[in-house]
């Protein structure tokens, strides 16, 4: 797999796991366990028992440990064997599975799968909107069957909008002066744009005047690497730099995290900060990009990731376009990372077929 291994993923959101749950998840091939112990403490090992390779997410959670549904077996939080019903401590010292490093952040659990030490200043401090109050927020969680550079690709040049997203979260207004201001600094790639005097795309009516006919859309893009987005978009009126009064704005995250070559678990956040009270907005607001995000990227994604017959879009010779400039930086940013990497003699691949434990 062309993945980072040494990195943060997210490996699901917070309140997904309490303290009775065990969620199964596969990330770079490697098959995780995330559940919480007695004292709330989130904890990812790994979720293959080493004696007969049954999934540990179909046992119990018994507080601070996990138990086999098959035959019993018992693994804590650092993936030791703290019980082996049927060998005694002869056969606990060899029944290990793999513990991971779990930083809980932003709302988001974050997983560290590389042998490196971890460093939680990785984490992007971007992400910290997911949790700011006065703002009304929601997320999820899709399964994509793409490759997740395809899902950077597609967060990083918003034009696609216009056409796939018409009318809800883009018009076709736009492109008359889409022309992004892409940086570079240091190891993340940011994208800027605003098109002036627009009508203002379905999702913003609920947060404007009445009878507002055109305003200044802004886009502010920001990827940290390997496959983490933030998304500010928002309308103001016409003439009024960014900030000011009557600007209303959305967050929003969008983490990409592998489970496979042509698999990707999407994680997205949604945070507004107009009308927040209001059901029906919120009501909205949901429905208008969910359905943006499951009825319109997912399945064009998919069929994309279908007809190229390779996760290497580069390997096929695309034709780029000047709205290409931001998602080609920052493909050609994260393949010098993991080609670092790779020097360094680590490998995605290594642990799909064996997940042995840490020492």
């Amino acid at each position: 797999m062309d993945a980072l291994v040494n990195t943060w993923y997210a490996a699901g959101w917070a309140d997904e796991i309490d303290d009775r749950s065990l969620v199964g998840r596969t990330i770079l091939d490697r098959h995780v366990l995330l559940f919480r112990q007695s004292d709330g403490t989130a904890k990812a090992i790994g979720n293959r028992c080493p004696h007969r390779f049954a999934p540990l997410h179909l046992g119990k959670h018994l507080g601070d440990a996990v138990q086999c549904g098959y035959h019993g077996l018992e693994f804590d939080g650092s993936g030791r064997c703290s019980l082996n019903p049927h060998g005694g401590a002869e056969g606990r010292s060899v029944a290990k599975v793999p513990a991971y490093p779990l930083v809980e952040r932003y709302g988001a659990l974050w997983i560290w799968l590389g042998e490196e030490t971890p460093d939680e200043s990785l984490i992007p401090t971007s992400m910290a909107f997911m949790t700011e109050p006065g703002r009304a927020e929601f997320h999820g969680c899709i399964v994509v069957e793409a490759n997740y550079q395809l899902l950077n690709d597609n967060l990083m040049d918003l034009s696609h909008g216009m056409y796939l997203h018409a009318g809800s979260l883009s018009t076709i207004e736009m492109l008359k002066n889409y022309h992004p201001k892409v940086e570079v600094v240091d190891e993340t790639v940011t994208s800027r744009r605003r098109s002036l005097d627009i009508p203002p795309p379905a999702l913003w009516h609920p947060g404007l005047p009445d009878g507002t006919k055109t305003v200044d859309f802004f886009s502010h893009l920001q990827w940290d690497a390997p496959s983490h987005v933030v998304l500010e978009v928002g309308c103001l009126p016409l003439g009024m730099p960014h900030g000011s009064p009557g600007q209303i704005a959305a967050i929003s995250a969008h983490l990409f995290t592998p489970v496979s070559d042509t698999r990707t678990l999407y994680f997205f956040s949604f945070s507004r900060d107009f009308s927040i009270e209001s059901q029906d907005v919120d009501a909205h607001v949901r429905q208008t990009t969910r359905h943006a995000f499951i009825e319109e990227d997912k399945p064009m994604i998919e069929a994309q990731q279908e007809m190229m017959g390779t996760p290497d879009l580069m390997s096929l010779d695309p034709l780029l376009l000047k709205t290409d400039a931001a998602a080609v930086r920052v493909r050609r940013l994260l393949a010098k990372k993991i080609a670092d990497e790779r020097s360094r003699g680590v490998d995605a691949a290594a642990g799909t077929h064996r997940e042995a434990a840490r020492p």
